[in-house]
C-alpha cells in the first residue's frame, strides 16, 4: 500500500474510532430512560423468564438491558381489549417483574420517587417501574387504578388501540367514529385523570384519539407523557402527533418519547405492509388457525 494512502486510511480509522468512543462514551455517562418495553407481556406469552439469557427469544432480558446501559425502565404492563380479565392478567406481569427483583437485588431495583431513583441509579442497578399501557386494566374502578399506583405504576396510557367506556382511543375515533356512543372523555375519564394528577401518576397520550388528548390535555393540571409517539406531519399514521398537539405538550411541559417502528417513521410502510400480507393470504391464514387470535399473525400499533 502506498504510504501516503496508508496514512490516510489510518487517519479516516482513527477518526472513526475515536467517534464510536465519543458516542459510547455519552451513552454511558447519561441517565438513559426507557419509557415503554413489552418485555412481561412476551415472557409470560411465551413461557420465559427474563432474569435469563433469551438471546434470539426476545429483544432484551435483564442482563441485555444492564449492558446496554439502560438505567431507568418502566416496564409496560399490557393486554388486548379482547383479554377476559385485564386487571388480574395487569397483576400478574407485575407479579413477574417482582420476582425478577427479588431474584436480582444486586441488579435491578423497584422504584416510586426520585429519591428511591436516585438510589438505585448510585449503586448502579436499574430503577424499574411499571407503565399501564390501556385503561381497560383498572376495569372502571378508581380503586383498582390506586392499586396499580401502589405497585409502582408511574403512568397509565388512557386507552391502547380499543377505546374504553370512558376514553377513545386513536383507532376506534379513525376508523368507528360514527358508530361511536361518546368520543373523547366522559365525566369518569375526566375523574381518572385527576386521580392520577392526585396521585403523582403520568397520563400517557399515546394511543388516544384526538378528541381524547385534547380533553385529557384539558383536564390535567400535571405534566403529561407520550410515550411512544413520532411526528404526524413526517408520517401522517393516527398514532402520531400533529403539530398543534405537540405545541401543547410543549406548553404543558410534558414530554414525547419516540417509537421507532416502522408505520410510525415510513409513511410508505403501511401500503407495503399491506401488499405483502395479501401476498402471503394463504400462510397467515394456516397461522391464524392455530391461534385464532388476530394479533398472532397481524402486526397491531
Amino acid at each position: 500500500m502506498h504510504k501516503k494512502t496508508f496514512i490516510c486510511f489510518f487517519l479516516i480509522a482513527h477518526c472513526l474510532f475515536a467517534g464510536a468512543q465519543s458516542y459510547k462514551k455519552l451513552h454511558f455517562n447519561a441517565v438513559v430512560v426507557d419509557t415503554h418495553n413489552d418485555l412481561l407481556t412476551t415472557a409470560i406469552d411465551k413461557g420465559l423468564v427474563i432474569d435469563q439469557d433469551l438471546s434470539g427469544k426476545t429483544h432484551s432480558d435483564l442482563a441485555r438491558l444492564k449492558k446496554g446501559g439502560v438505567d431507568v425502565q418502566l416496564f409496560s404492563v399490557w393486554c388486548d381489549g379482547l383479554k377476559a380479565d385485564p386487571y388480574a392478567w395487569a397483576n400478574r406481569e407485575m407479579d413477574t417483574l417482582d420476582a425478577v427483583a427479588k431474584r436480582n437485588p444486586d441488579k435491578i431495583m423497584k422504584v416510586g420517587n426520585t429519591a428511591e431513583l436516585l438510589q438505585a441509579l448510585k449503586a448502579k442497578k436499574i430503577a424499574a417501574m411499571f407503565g399501564v399501557e390501556g385503561g381497560h386494566m383498572i376495569e372502571n374502578s378508581l380503586d383498582k387504578l390506586y392499586h396499580f399506583y401502589r405497585r409502582g405504576a408511574r403512568y397509565m396510557t388512557l386507552t391502547w388501540n380499543n377505546s374504553t367506556e370512558w376514553a377513545t382511543s386513536a383507532l376506534d375515533e379513525t376508523t368507528k367514529a360514527d358508530s361511536l356512543k361518546h368520543k373523547g372523555l366522559t365525566a369518569f375519564g375526566k375523574q381518572v385523570v385527576q386521580r392520577m394528577n392526585e396521585l403523582g401518576m403520568l397520563v400517557d397520550l399515546s394511543h388516544v384519539g384526538e378528541q381524547t388528548f385534547w380533553d385529557a390535555i384539558n383536564t390535567s393540571t400535571n405534566p403529561v407523557l407520550v410515550s411512544h409517539s413520532c411526528v404526524y406531519t413526517l408520517c401522517p399514521h393516527r398514532r402520531n402527533l400533529k403539530d398543534d398537539q405537540i405545541k401543547a405538550i410543549a406548553k404543558n411541559g410534558g414530554v414525547i418519547h419516540l417509537n421507532f417502528y416502522s408505520g410510525f417513521v415510513d409513511s410508505s410502510f403501511e401500503r407495503r405492509s399491506e401488499i405483502f400480507n395479501s401476498n402471503h393470504k394463504t400462510e397467515r391464514d394456516s397461522i391464524l388457525k392455530i391461534n385464532p387470535e388476530p394479533y398472532f399473525a397481524d402486526v397491531f400499533v
